[in-house]
Formats: C-alpha cells, sequence, structure tokens
C-alpha cells in the first residue's frame, strides 16, 4: 500500500529566546536514522501535493516517517543538516516504541527558558501502527544543541481514522491536517484535530409535528462509527531526558 502525510514535510522553526543566534528547525522524513529502506520503502512516485511516495510503509522494521531537526548556532547561517546524510540526522522521536512507527504533522515552539518543545502526531501506540489509530504526543529537549529527545504522550486514549469523505475501504480520505503549538511559560499548548467524538445527527423522521428530535449516529458496511473532526487542545510539561 503506498501512504502520504501531506504535510509532513512542511518544516516548523523557531528562534531560541535564550540565545538569538540558534534557530532550530524540524521537518518529516519517511528517511532517517531508523529506516531501512533494504526492507521496504520503495519510492513510487510523487503525490498530488508533491511530497513522495513510498511503497512497503507497512512493513514492519522497513521505513517509517520521524521528525527530523536541524540546528544552527550562526543565526541561521548554516544548519546540522546542511551537508549531513538525513539518515544520521537528530530525530525528535526517541522513545523505543516509536523506532518503527509513524510521527507527523508536527509543530515546533520554545519555552520561555529555552526549552525545545515539538508535538506531533504518533501511531506508537497499542496497533495504531496498524489500524490507521492515531495519538499526538511531545518531544522535548533542552540540552545545549537539542540532540536528546524526552517524549510524552499528550492524548489519553487513541484517535479512529476520520470518516469524512469515506474510502471504498472505509475511513476517511482527508484529515485537518495541520497542528500548532504555543507555549506559556513552561507548559506546552498542543493543538490538534481530534477524532475521537461520534458524529450525530437528526434521525430520519426527527423533528416532526408531535415528534421530538431525537439524536442518531452511522456506522459503516465494515463497522466504523462515523465520527466528527473537533479541534482539542491541552497543557501538558515539556518532558526532557
Amino acid at each position: 500500500m503506498t501512504s502520504v502525510f501531506r504535510a509532513t514535510n512542511y518544516p516548523s522553526g523557531a528562534v531560541n529566546p535564550r540565545n538569538p543566534r540558534q534557530v532550530v528547525v524540524s521537518y518529516g522524513s519517511y528517511l532517517n536514522r531508523n529506516s531501512t529502506e533494504a526492507n521496504g520503502c520503495v519510492p513510487q512516485g510523487f503525490s498530488a501535493f508533491g511530497n513522495p511516495l513510498y511503497d512497503g510503509v507497512k512493513t514492519a522494521g522497513a521505513c517509517n516517517n520521524k521528525i527530523v531537526v536541524g540546528v544552527s548556532n550562526n543565526a541561521g547561517a548554516t544548519f546540522t543538516g546542511s551537508n549531513a546524510d538525513v539518515r544520521t540526522l537528530t530525530i525528535a522521536n526517541q522513545a523505543n516504541n516509536q523506532r518503527k512507527t509513524d510521527q507527523w504533522f508536527h509543530w515546533l515552539a520554545f519555552t520561555d527558558r529555552g526549552k525545545l518543545a515539538i508535538s506531533y502526531y504518533d501511531r506508537a501506540y497499542g496497533d495504531d501502527e496498524t489500524n490507521g489509530f492515531s495519538d499526538i504526543s511531545i518531544s522535548g529537549s533542552d540540552n545545549s544543541n537539542f540532540t536528546e529527545f524526552g517524549v510524552r504522550r499528550v492524548t489519553g486514549a487513541s484517535m479512529p481514522p476520520p470518516t469524512e469523505f469515506p474510502s471504498a475501504q472505509g475511513g476517511g480520505l482527508f484529515w485537518g491536517d495541520y497542528t500548532g503549538l504555543a507555549t506559556k511559560g513552561e507548559d506546552a499548548l498542543p493543538i490538534w484535530s481530534d477524532t475521537r467524538l461520534n458524529n450525530v445527527f437528526n434521525c430520519p423522521g426527527t423533528p416532526a409535528p408531535g415528534v421530538p428530535p431525537t439524536l442518531c449516529s452511522a456506522t459503516e458496511p465494515n463497522g466504523v462509527v462515523a465520527n466528527d473532526e473537533e479541534i482539542f487542545t491541552d497543557v501538558v510539561d515539556v518532558p526532557t531526558r
């Protein structure tokens, strides 16, 4: 099968408030220090959005999307990834359960004291990587060049695949694909599109004269329950190692 994370490669960057010459940029890459292209990850051209496509991305131990981090200590003149193989660069997804799973749709921000926070969708929990469910995680680092990251799960339960614009296989073809991240003091406030709420609507025949409105939900033939996409946020500590 093929996989498309439409906005995964869009970079996010920020300047360290404690060191104005230090700029950090993150971006998504299927090729990274945890990818094993020999076991899958065969290039299949480009999507309509210009992002590369790969076959075999669900093969265990093959390639998976990671959030790669580049650091400049000279006000953006050069970065750690300027002339380096992407397979050697730091990734923000350093937990053991993230080694063979996808992370994407990221955003980056600094806390007031210069701690780096990166939030993103994550398939490192339960069976997310194979059933299409997703979570939100946040990575944090406070060492000088942001090479070591702690990771924390933000969502308390996995989110099912979206059902809007359904495909023949069930599940949606489109997901609100922009996330964001702000900080307040030393806290992080990630924001994301959440699919855990059921889509409800007026049941057929209601309301009608003498018949009060009743709410119904819907289930696709394959058992997928229709869900809504809602904007969620949370206030979390930034984890570090």
